[in-house]
């Protein structure tokens, strides 16, 4: 069945415009998009991330302040949107790809787990930009994938793949059979997961985000189990929104907590998880995705049903 055209016309205009970005000067291409990112406030998009920040921050944050964050998210978004273009130009991007990102000392705790020859599982999350993330890592020398959604019939998620894979990170779709991520930690590799937005098709638990129930995946935790890995949060973020420059940076290492039971274990583990992400967001929450529809599903809700991981 033939791609729906609309899903073609945007790919085609993601190609366009990634080749653009290589006649434009930077302040004009950057500046376009900005304009079309002050458009999305009339859109779902912005009323989505107003409807998330009140349901996160409650009356702890003004309106003003949630009205800055929010205007803050549209002009972080037109950011990315600009940066994954130049992505998408390969290799010819490798310099400005390297003098983008700062590589914080804690990288030792990757490369520490890394040289012990088991892989590595890092988790992150829709926060400052995780595509440069993965692609600073491999960069430096590191064998990696990252699992990712696939859509069929879409261009658009073709063109993320080739994005990635211009930079040498393969994607794994989110339905991949888990021993080709068991794979990929068997060749010694980095498995990137990014798991702070729900994902109804696969096994997950209400745990709290915000202080407020969120449909959170078990699979990191579970693969974690069948490995005996840690999970290593990572994250790239601006140090303040007109910085010019990313910083990439790890936590400590996430460790199962084996003394409990199995599923508690695993909930433990993913509890830990969502209390780094916000801590991060709540750092920098201009540059996490805000319009995407984590609190969505409520406990209670139907929803396809998906075998348990633990």
């Amino acid at each position: 069945m033939a791609d729906p055209l609309r899903r073609r016309v945007r790919a085609k205009l993601l190609g366009a415009a990634s080749g653009a970005t290589a006649l434009l000067p930077q302040w004009l291409a950057l500046g376009g998009l900005e304009s079309a990112a002050w458009l999305s406030r009339f859109s779902s998009f912005e009323q989505r991330t107003r409807a998330n920040l009140d349901l996160a921050y409650g009356e702890t944050l003004p309106p003003r302040a949630k009205a800055r964050i929010a205007a803050g998210v549209r002009a972080h978004t037109a950011r990315l949107a600009y940066e994954w273009l130049r992505l998408a130009r390969g290799a010819s991007e490798a310099g400005w790809l390297a003098a983008l990102v700062e590589v914080d000392p804690s990288i030792a705790i990757l490369e520490e787990q890394l040289a012990a020859g088991r892989g590595a599982i890092v988790v992150t999350a829709h926060l400052g930009n995780w595509e440069v993330l993965a692609a600073t890592i491999v960069r430096r020398g590191v064998q990696g994938a990252v699992v990712g959604l696939e859509k069929r019939r879409d261009p658009t998620a073709q063109w993320l793949v080739d994005m990635r894979r211009a930079h040498g990170v393969e994607t794994l779709p989110q339905h991949s059979h888990p021993r080709a991520l068991v794979r990929v930690l068997e060749e010694g590799g980095c498995l990137g997961l990014l798991c702070d937005l729900e994902v109804r098709r696969l096994a997950g638990e209400f745990l709290p985000f915000f202080d407020r129930p969120a449909l959170t995946m078990t699979a990191p935790a579970a693969l974690a189990r069948a490995r005996r890995l840690p999970l290593i949060p990572v994250r790239c973020v601006l140090p303040h929104p007109d910085a010019a420059h990313y910083v990439l940076s790890v936590d400590p290492p996430l460790w199962r907590d084996d003394a409990l039971p199995r599923r508690e274990a695993t909930l433990d583990h993913m509890r830990r998880v969502n209390a780094v992400f916000e801590r991060w967001i709540r750092e920098a929450p201009e540059q996490w995705a805000w319009h995407q529809a984590r609190w969505r599903t409520r406990p209670g809700d139907p929803r396809p049903t998906a075998p348990g991981a633990s």
